[in-house]
């Protein structure tokens, strides 16, 4: 009776392991321009500025941009400095559609109104492998 608990539970384990294993993964929210703009804006207000780096800032950048300082001193700089800016500019492109490049790479959003404090009227996005990264 044991054995055969122990062979339907391992059973059902097998299989629960099998659906998890088939099942689709979420996509990442950077691979399309309608679910990065709303992941960075949440990011922005969760003030997670070490994550969007992470996730917003293209990897070559990144690398160069840590070379000079821990990222989470740059972070905190940032978050100080240039966060809010950035998520007005995110914030203002809804219903905007972007300019896209020939080759779909880069998108650039004409924003409604002038960001102070260094945003300027657009906002550039650069696709890198299957990720889209902000630029500005």
């Amino acid at each position: 009776m044991k054995e055969a608990k122990l062979v339907i539970t391992a059973s059902l384990l097998l299989m629960a392991a099998a659906s998890m294993a088939t099942a689709d993964p979420k996509p990442d929210p950077r691979e399309e321009l309608k679910t990065a703009i709303p992941e960075a804006i949440r990011l922005l207000e969760d003030k997670a500025y070490v994550d969007l780096l992470k996730k917003f800032v293209a990897p070559d950048d990144l690398k160069m941009l840590t070379k000079k300082q821990p990222i989470e001193e740059f972070a905190k700089e940032f978050g100080e400095s240039k966060a809010k800016a950035l998520l007005k500019a995110l914030k203002s492109t809804k219903d905007v559609e972007p300019t896209l490049s020939d080759d779909k790479k880069k998108a650039v959003f004409k924003l409604k109104e002038e960001i102070v404090d260094g945003g300027g009227k657009t906002i550039s996005f650069a696709k890198v492998d299957k990720y889209w990264y902000i630029e500005n």
